[in-house]
């Protein structure tokens, strides 16, 4: 089964929707982040706090027993690591961040990335692409077909 990933972060560094964050994190769902996310994180917690609250957030994100921490599948050497970089960036005509991410996600088949960031994700990767309160909606009740 494929886990949900969920980037917590904007790319401008500041969270949104932290009940949303919070509810999702003490859910029982398989999560995801990618390695990307979780140094975001840790760079943002160095800012406010230290060096070694940023590791040790780091280390803790990769202890949680709910949440996976994707990383490549295979590491390129690092003139392909920075084709491929750039490949994805002017293909996909997104941002170095964003590529990476989306890089990462297709290699592990994440099939949804949840995200307050659609617009740099939505129709320029396979893998489909929601707000929080996108997922969150309740579906719809189906309409029985009057015969």
């Amino acid at each position: 089964m494929t886990p949900t990933c969920w980037q917590s972060t904007s790319s401008s560094g500041g969270t949104r929707g932290s009940s949303t964050l919070i509810a999702v994190v003490d859910s029982d769902q398989l999560k995801a982040t990618t390695v990307v996310n979780a140094l975001e994180l840790a760079s943002l917690m160095s800012i406010a706090q230290s060096g070694v609250k940023a590791r040790e957030l780091f280390n803790l994100l990769h202890r949680r027993r709910d949440l996976q921490v994707l990383y490549w599948r295979s590491w390129p050497d690092q003139p392909v690591f920075v084709a491929r970089a750039l490949e994805y960036v002017a293909a996909r005509r997104s941002p170095l961040v964003d590529a990476l991410i989306g890089w990462i996600l297709e290699e592990n088949g994440v099939e949804l990335l949840v995200t307050w960031n659609t617009r740099h994700y939505s129709g320029r990767y396979p893998f489909e692409v929601a707000t929080p309160e996108q997922y969150f909606r309740p579906a719809e009740p189906q309409l029985a077909a009057a015969v």
